[in-house]
């Protein structure tokens, strides 16, 4: 018993961690230009900002969702999940310091953020009718996601929305928000 609360002590505090990862990667290389000129003449910085801000946050500003892709042609709103777990790996080194338990959890946990993430955002953005896509938690997600395609300086999180909370980027639905997540059946 003890070894289960352990583990999901280690879970729980460490999902809390990859919502803020989310968050601040999301907030910070995909929303806003480097203030280091070096960092901006990265080829790889600059695409991540053009993909996400121009390309991804373009297509779905007027319309929320849009018609399924073939596998393959989603990799702009879906998240690589190998490189989320080779990306994990420093993350667990310096756990590996202090808990090996956190530190076999951590990629665990990025995994399965990566499979989350991809999940509900492929319903969001081209939606299936996934077993999920009618459950009020879902829609919440959702909604929240389509106030950040609304408000861009807001709502950095998809899966777990920890991040927004704690650094004060929830936005506020207005009553038109309400209306047009209406129209687009999220509410």
């Amino acid at each position: 018993m003890a070894m289960f609360l352990t583990l999901a002590a280690w879970f729980a505090g460490l999902s809390v961690v990859m919502s803020l990862i989310e968050h601040q990667v999301h907030a910070r290389l995909m929303h806003r230009r480097p203030k280091l000129l070096f960092l901006r003449n990265l080829a790889s910085r600059k695409k991540i900002f053009s993909s996400h801000a121009g390309e991804h946050h373009r297509q779905y500003r007027q319309s929320f969702h849009d018609d399924p892709v073939p596998h393959g042609e989603d990799r702009g709103i879906r998240l690589n999940i190998l490189e989320g777990l080779v990306e994990s790996l420093p993350v667990s080194l310096l756990l590996a310091f202090f808990s090996t338990t956190g530190a076999v959890v951590f990629p665990i946990v990025v995994c399965l953020h990566h499979l989350l993430w991809n999940l509900i955002h492929m319903e969001m953005h081209k939606p299936e009718g996934r077993f999920f896509s009618k459950w009020p938690i879902y829609k919440s997600l959702a909604r929240h996601h389509y106030l950040h395609h609304r408000y861009p300086d807001k709502n950095f999180n998809v899966a777990l929305l920890a991040g927004d909370f704690l650094f004060g980027t929830m936005a506020k639905a207005s009553d038109a928000d309400w209306q047009a997540m209406k129209a687009e059946g999220l509410a």
